[in-house]
C-alpha cells in the first residue's frame, strides 16, 4: 500500500514537471539541469561515441526515461531497466528510418542530377565544370555528396577517384549509373552518351527501389489486418449473428413426463 502511495505521488510529480505546458525547465536561479537528470543526459551524450543512434534522442526524452525508470523501480523493481532499453531501441529505430530516406532520397534525385550533367556537357562543359554548376540546383543529400567531391576535385584528387569516392556514397543498388560514367572518363569515351545510358540505368534503378517498396506494403499491411481489421469483422458480423441464434434456441428436457 505504502509502494501505491508513493508510485502515485512520482506520477503525479513527473506529469506535472515532463508534460506539463512549458515542459521541463531548469529551475529559474539555476540555469544548470538537475543534478541527476544532468548527469544522465551527459552519460548518454558521451555514448554517442559507441552508438552514434543515441544522437536522434532528445533531451527531454532522456527525462522522462529518467523518471519512468525511477517509477518503475518503485513499484516494479525488476523491470528498472525496461525503459533504457526501450530508449535504445527506439534510438536504433530512428537511426535506421533516417539512412532509409537518405537512400530513397539519393536513389530518386540521381536521375535528374544526371540528366543536368548530360545537359551540361553537351553545351561544351567538362564534366568537373559541368559538377560545380549543377551543384547549386541539387537538393540534400545528393548536393552534400557532389559537394564533398568538387572539395576532392580542389584538393588534387583525379576525377575517377573523386566520382568512385562519389559512387561510394550512393545506395548499393543506384552505383552502376556512375560506374558508366567513371569507366567513359577512365577510356576516354564520348561523355554525352555515357550520361544518356547512366540516367536511364539511375531511373531504371529508382524504378526498382518504387517496385520493391510496393511489393513489402501487403506485408506491412498485414499486422494490422491481423489486429484491427479481423476482430472487427468477427465483432460486428459473426457476434451477432451466433448472439441472435442463441436467442432463438430453446433447451428441451429429453425426459417424458411420468
Amino acid at each position: 500500500m505504502i509502494r501505491l502511495i508513493e508510485a502515485g505521488v512520482v506520477s503525479g510529480v513527473v506529469a506535472a514537471v515532463v508534460f506539463g505546458p512549458s515542459g521541463w525547465r531548469p529551475p529559474r536561479r539555476d540555469r544548470s539541469m538537475r543534478p541527476l537528470a544532468g548527469t544522465v543526459v551527459g552519460a548518454v551524450r558521451r555514448g554517442e561515441a559507441w552508438l552514434p543512434s543515441l544522437r536522434r534522442i532528445g533531451d527531454h526524452e532522456i527525462v522522462a526515461v529518467l523518471a519512468a525508470t525511477l517509477l518503475v523501480g518503485v513499484v516494479v523493481p525488476p523491470l528498472v531497466l525496461a525503459a533504457p532499453i526501450l530508449l535504445g531501441s527506439e534510438a536504433v529505430r530512428r537511426e535506421r528510418r533516417a539512412a532509409t530516406r537518405r537512400q530513397r532520397a539519393l536513389t530518386d534525385a540521381l536521375p535528374e542530377m544526371i540528366d543536368q550533367l548530360a545537359l551540361a556537357v553537351g553545351a561544351g562543359l567538362t564534366l568537373p565544370v559541368a559538377l560545380r554548376q549543377v551543384h547549386r540546383w541539387l537538393p540534400d543529400p545528393i548536393g552534400g555528396l557532389v559537394a564533398d567531391t568538387l572539395a576532392r576535385l580542389d584538393a588534387g584528387s583525379a576525377l575517377t577517384d573523386a566520382l568512385a569516392h562519389l559512387g561510394r556514397g550512393l545506395p548499393e543498388s543506384a552505383r552502376r549509373p556512375l560506374t558508366v560514367v567513371i569507366a567513359a572518363t577512365r577510356d576516354g569515351a564520348p561523355l554525352g552518351p555515357s550520361l544518356t545510358r547512366a540516367a536511364d540505368e539511375a531511373r531504371r534503378a529508382r524504378r526498382r527501389d518504387a517496385e520493391i517498396r510496393a511489393r513489402r506494403l501487403p506485408v506491412l499491411m498485414l499486422l494490422p489486418l491481423v489486429l484491427c481489421v479481423l476482430p472487427a469483422f468477427v465483432l460486428l458480423t459473426l457476434v451477432p449473428l451466433i448472439v441472435g441464434s442463441l436467442d432463438g434456441l430453446a433447451i428441451t428436457d429429453g425426459f417424458p413426463d411420468p
